[in-house]
Formats: C-alpha cells, sequence, structure tokens
C-alpha cells in the first residue's frame, strides 16, 4: 500500500513539474554575489525545489539518527527489565 501512494505521490510531482515547465519558459537573470546569469523560469524553479528537498533531507537525517538512537537504548532498558521481572 505504501508503494502505490509513493508512486501516485511520485507521479502527482513529475506532473507539477512538467506544467511548471511549460508554463514558465521565460528567461530571467540571476544575480550571484560575484557574477550573473540568465536562465529559463522553469529550470531556476526545479533548482530551487531540489535544492530544498536535498536540505530538509540533510536536515532531518540526523534528528532521525538521533531518535532510531533513542529508541534501541529504550529497547535495551525495556530488556533488562523484562529480564529481572522473569527472574
Amino acid at each position: 500500500m505504501i508503494q502505490v501512494v509513493r508512486k501516485g505521490l511520485f507521479l502527482i510531482l513529475v506532473i507539477i513539474a512538467f506544467v511548471l515547465g511549460t508554463q514558465n519558459p521565460a528567461i530571467v537573470k540571476v544575480d550571484y554575489i560575484i557574477a550573473s546569469s540568465e536562465v529559463p523560469l522553469a529550470s531556476l524553479i526545479s533548482l530551487c525545489v531540489v535544492f530544498g528537498l536535498v536540505l530538509g533531507l540533510l536536515l532531518s537525517i540526523g534528528k532521525i539518527t538521533q531518535l532510531k538512537r533513542q529508541i534501541r537504548q529504550q529497547q535495551r532498558v525495556n530488556q533488562s527489565i523484562q529480564a529481572q521481572s522473569s527472574k
């Protein structure tokens, strides 16, 4: 069931990206700190979305790792409590 939902969400994101790409063909000027360039608006939007996703994943990996570590510690505590109570 989860795989179906994931595939559906991926399909929706691809459709949204296609629509954004076809509706935003304009060229925009992007000024960086030391340079500037002209890129299609659809490419700029796609780049920003990908950058946001990567940044969000990187920031959440630390929290996920911390929570998994807490779960393992609690499981060890529970196992030791169960072992002591069964004696």
